[in-house]
């Protein structure tokens, strides 16, 4: 069973929405002070309600049942005690089951919808964007990767000969002086490289690297573009440091790193929205638009986004507000969550979700706002009007 939270993401998109239930949760796993934990109490209450409604459904009710007791069991028996979130995505009569232990905090939802509902697992991501720590030194270098569920040592790299001190002075010494920086400078060469391959490998979307001054010239000097492209910092951390070091000292750096990522994304969408022919809109009537014709490069989103709309049932074409039948060709339009059904969709077509914990300019315009691929200037006004 796929345990990464990215690909997860990528299999639920790829459901086939269907009239089976199909139940998305996602719980908090933090234990009170008895040991217990609520979120499971809030759970079993909820599944009684659905199968309280479901009593006289004889088409979905033993699927639902199925999966209810299916559940309940993974909860009780098999979920592991360390974890601080966990998500669950079952559809009995679809033969989906998807658990996902997460080391992240968790909001408790519970949702039984006829897609999966992807919004808390595609902020989740957002927040914990691959991250590479870099501990070097002149001889020797640590490189870790950070994630929303991993945080491990990848690899490690070493000069090739062991640098040794020298304290004749003279011409010797400006010689071995020489030698010794070339060996630190091959070694940096190395670490770029191998630094690289692990970006590429992890998605890696950014670079904090750690070392001491003496190095940073040579450091700085062998990085390439890719990495220089996501480098939030060179800070100083010793080379032997804990991974509970790393993450206390890197995760309040990361965290500004993303706000400072969600201010240039929304830089970057109002001037767009605001120049002529630009690659941008705004508000809940175009980014779904957008979305349905798969214009949309990234998606972003305020965590307080929300409101009801409809999905075409013939032409999937969604639709901001309360309608009955879609404008295009007249099918019945089923009702859509829009935070969800826009989060799935933006998965689907690979772009990219940016979710925004506080903008006043994405506040003003309905809380959504995207970047597009190309804009479809035409088929835009005939709809708008």
């Amino acid at each position: 069973m796929e345990t990464q939270p990215q690909s997860v993401l990528q299999t639920l998109a790829a459901y086939q929405s269907a009239d089976d239930p199909f139940l998305s949760i996602y719980l908090d796993w933090t234990p009170d002070g008895n040991g217990k934990r609520p979120s499971v109490r809030l759970l079993e209450d909820e599944l009684a309600i659905v199968a309280e409604r479901m009593a006289g459904d004889a088409m979905y009710r033993d699927g639902f049942m199925a999966d209810r007791e299916r559940i309940m069991t993974y909860l009780n028996r098999e979920a592991p005690k360390e974890a601080r979130g966990i998500a669950i995505f079952a559809c009995h009569d679809q033969d989906i089951w998807i658990t996902l232990p997460l080391k992240a905090a968790v909001e408790t939802a519970f949702a039984v919808d006829r897609y999966p509902h992807t919004f808390q697992l595609a902020r989740l991501i957002d927040d914990h964007e691959p991250c590479a720590v870099v501990l070097a030194d002149s001889q020797e270098a640590r490189i870790f990767v950070i994630g929303l569920n991993d945080a491990e040592q990848i690899a490690e790299t070493a000069a090739a000969e062991k640098i040794k001190r020298f304290d004749q002075g003279g011409q010797a010494q400006m010689l071995f002086q020489r030698r010794t920086d070339n060996l630190i400078k091959a070694h940096m060469k190395d670490l770029a490289a191998q630094l690289e391959t692990i970006i590429a490998r992890h998605d890696v979307r950014h670079v904090i690297i750690a070392g001491n001054d003496s190095i940073k010239g040579m450091v700085m000097a062998a990085l390439t573009a890719p990495i220089t492209a996501r480098l939030v910092d060179y800070i100083h951390l010793e080379t032997n440091s804990s991974m509970k070091t790393i993450l206390e000292t890197v995760e309040p750096m990361l965290h500004e790193a993303e706000r400072r990522q969600e201010a240039d994304l929304l830089a970057e969408l109002e001037k767009h929205v605001t120049a002529k022919g630009g690659l941008g809109t705004l508000g809940v009537a175009e980014t779904a638009l957008a979305l349905s014709k798969g214009q949309v490069q990234t998606l972003l989103m305020l965590q307080s986004f929300g409101g009801t709309g409809g999905e075409c049932e013939n032409c999937g074409v969604l639709h901001a507000g309360q309608r009955d039948t879609c404008p295009y060709d007249g099918a019945k339009l089923r009702p859509v969550e829009l935070r969800e059904a826009f989060a799935l969709r933006a998965v689907q077509q690979s772009a990219d979700i940016q979710i925004v914990e506080a903008s006043d300019y994405l506040l003003e315009h309905e809380a959504v706002g995207a970047l597009l691929r190309y804009r479809d200037e035409p088929q835009s006004k005939a709809v708008a009007g």
